[in-house]
């Protein structure tokens, strides 16, 4: 097609950057106390407190379910689940799922122990346990590998030990019982039914019926030199128990522990767990192909972490994340390319209990690695410190705070500081010359939004000094990018049209862009994705609309890893896709371009502030809400259903139709609700009203201007 825009097309340096890390230091602190510290050995999973100390409960006055048999009576029926890599092994009805791959790292984690084994009896009870919702119907079987620290010598000693420590109601007393091992002689438990919360997912169930069953490995067997126990879990509601009883009792017959001090494996394989650290410790791990490691340590909260992970392979990509003890993602560094360092510094860590670190290859490749952790009271770099070319330090800026971080700079080379804060706090970025002049400012962006400094040429030799604070005090977490050079694009190159459904490939020159042309309706949903052919280029992506105006870019990711938008066209027109690479360089790229189908909401009708309004969704519908707003309007939302096994969620659509904000944080029969949201613009916004399940629900809606 003719490009008629082509010569309105100005565009200067088109980055976001995310650049190599190599450990920090600074003055008068470092982590040499990491140097010397002894190579960790496998030890314990996790590694938890229990403080009750009952009497054993003696004989059980309750009449057990059928014995686990040393051969499980396992029939073709049945589905099996676990292996020897999970460490535990059972089988459920055919028609149960399996949601043992579906379990991410976070969900798995939580203060009984690691989930290694996940079954529900219906998708309905499946989906509502992986998004943490409360179970209105269904049963579902899990197992845990655990490393308690529990009273006494008998199972049921440390089972009512650790039930003190939960809000259930026991129901009699523990039973003994002995389930099979494959590594060593019949392993001893007990199980008892317990009413109440359930004691893994924090879905806020409180009307759940529990069979726990926990088998101990005491201190001095072959196997391992510490406490370890298998628990099993069979839940449902109270009110259904009757029905699914009989289903456990099958269930719990073809139980199997297996090695469960051998590298583990959860998440159906894909993940490891292979040991505990110290305050201070430096080990030494090998990631497979395929397979992220997992490694634990246990804090108490208000205390602060320093991380690195070291790539002995040049090639290795590493990722890292740390979970805290109630299964939340604390942070994810991904800031270097292959062969660099990912480091974070001076974390805050918010609860007390057992923490993982979650190391990862990008490309999933195998390789050695090493890394470290420091544990302290006080932040190590608490004013800032040294940072070096070609590094990435994430950190946290403290409430009307400043951070001052000093490089060595030879005069006339070309920097590039990138500074992205990772809360909504708005950034300023200052670099000064090591004659105290301060060379560049910024605050070009709003609260969130990188701040760039893009190929500057330095004055003098000598040590530069930037300085890192927030517009209103505000503090929050950041990366902090320093590279070298940073050239900006020098010429475009029409790439040619696309069409939906159009995957091409092209090669990138270098210090070139690529325009890329697509004709567009208006309210389409295009998704636009980019992946590098080559693991060295950091590709990003402008969205331009036909006037040429930018409506989004994105550059999330580090080196070598696909880029994807996903935008509602505004207007019928000829759109342009520009993608180019950070630090110029060459190479060949994969481009998408796909329209998503979209389920329209119906229309519901106009709302006014104040005036509730009220409606019924259908099966499998959603409804759409107009009002007309103002910028600055600061609003209270509030959504409610009167049936009390309807899960209502609702999301605010901007005046363009994109999804600004989306409000899940409930369960079944309780409100929704979002206080104090901010207008951004005049014009029609929308709530679109969903149903979890895609249940038909009934609801009442109110907006009101907030109360400040």
């Amino acid at each position: 097609m003719k490009q008629t825009i082509w010569s309105r097309l100005f565009l200067g340096s088109i980055m976001v950057a995310v650049v190599a890390c190599r450990p920090v230091t600074e003055e008068n602190g470092n982590l040499s106390a990491t140097e010397d510290v002894s190579v960790v050995t496998r030890s314990s999973i996790i590694s938890q407190q229990a403080t009750a100390t009952n009497d054993d409960q003696g004989d059980a006055t309750q009449l057990p379910p059928p014995e686990p048999t040393p051969i499980p009576t396992t029939t073709v029926s049945l589905q099996q689940i676990g292996s020897e890599a999970s460490g535990l092994q059972i089988a459920v009805p055919p028609e149960w799922v399996n949601l043992t791959g579906d379990l991410d790292t976070p969900l798995a984690v939580n203060s009984l122990g690691l989930v290694v084994l996940l079954a529900a009896d219906s998708e309905r009870a499946g989906s509502a346990l992986l998004a943490n919702k409360q179970i209105d119907t269904g049963a579902y079987a899990a197992g845990l590998v655990t490393n308690l620290d529990l009273p006494g010598s008998s199972p049921s000693t440390a089972l009512t030990a650790l039930l003190e420590n939960y809000d259930v109601s026991p129901i009699g007393v523990p039973n003994m019982i002995e389930t099979a091992s494959s590594v060593s002689a019949d392993i001893p438990g007990a199980f008892i039914d317990i009413e109440g919360a359930p004691l893994i997912f924090n879905n806020g169930s409180d009307n759940l019926r529990t069979r726990i069953y926990l088998f101990t490995i005491n201190p001095g067997s072959t196997l391992v030199s510490l406490p370890t126990q298998a628990v099993f879990l069979f839940t449902a509601e109270s009110d259904q128990w009757a029905s699914h009883i009989d289903t456990f009792d099958e269930i719990a017959e073809t139980i199997i522990i297996h090695d469960i001090f051998a590298n583990i494996q959860i998440n159906d394989g894909t993940t490891s767990i292979l040991g505990s650290l110290g305050e201070q410790d430096l080990i030494n791990g090998r990631l497979e192909s395929g397979i992220s490691d997992i490694w634990t340590f246990n804090s108490e909260n208000g205390r602060y972490a320093t991380i690195t992970a070291n790539p002995e392979d040049t090639n290795l990509d590493l990722t890292m994340s740390l979970i805290s003890p109630s299964g939340q993602t604390i942070s994810t560094i991904d800031n270097g390319f292959a062969g660099d360092t990912e480091v974070v510094i001076d974390l805050l860590l918010p609860e007390s209990g057992t923490y993982l670190i979650e190391i990862e290859e990008f490309f999933n490749a195998g390789g050695r690695y090493t890394l470290s952790l420091v544990l302290t009271d006080d932040p190590l770099f608490n004013n800032g410190g040294r940072i070096e070319l070609g590094q990435t330090i994430q950190s946290d800026l403290p409430a009307e705070g400043k951070k001052v971080w000093q490089f060595i700079g030879t005069a006339n080379d070309l920097v590039s500081i990138v500074l992205i804060p990772e809360g909504p706090f708005d950034a300023i970025l200052e670099l000064y010359s090591p004659d105290g002049i301060r060379l560049v400012g910024l605050d070009e962006g709003f609260s969130g939004d990188a701040e760039v400094i893009s190929g500057y040429e330095l004055p003098l030799t000598g040590e530069y000094t930037i300085i890192i604070s927030s517009f209103a005090g505000d503090g929050g977490g950041y990366s902090l990018s320093l590279d070298e050079g940073g050239e900006d694009t020098a010429n475009f190159h029409d790439a040619g049209d696309l069409i939906y459904g159009d995957v091409k490939q092209e090669s990138l020159q270098a210090n070139e862009a690529h325009a890329w042309f697509f004709n567009g309706t208006k309210d389409d949903e295009v998704e636009i994705t980019i992946t590098p052919l080559n693991s060295a280029l950091d590709l990003n992506i402008w969205l331009l609309d036909p006037n040429v105006e930018r409506l989004t870019t994105q550059d999330k990711h580090p080196a070598g890893e696909q880029e994807r938008v996903t935008f509602t066209l505004p207007q019928d027109g000829q759109y342009l896709i520009l993608v180019s690479e950070f630090f110029g360089t060459a190479g060949d790229y994969e481009i998408e371009l796909a329209a998503n189908e979209i389920n329209e909401p119906t229309y519901a009708g106009l709302l006014e502030y104040d005036d509730p309004v009220s409606g019924r969704l259908a099966a499998e519908q959603s409804n759409l809400w107009l009002f007309d707003a103002k910028k600055g309007d600061l609003l209270d939302i509030m959504l409610t259903t009167t049936r009390s096994n309807r899960d209502l969620s609702f999301y605010i659509q901007g005046p363009d139709g994109n999804r600004v904000l989306t409000v899940d944080n409930t369960d079944a029969g309780e409100d929704e609700a979002f206080l104090m949201f901010s207008i951004g613009s005049d014009g029609q916004w929308g709530i679109v009203i969903e149903e979890f399940y895609g249940d038909a629900a009934p609801y009442s809606l109110t907006v009101t201007r907030s109360k400040r």
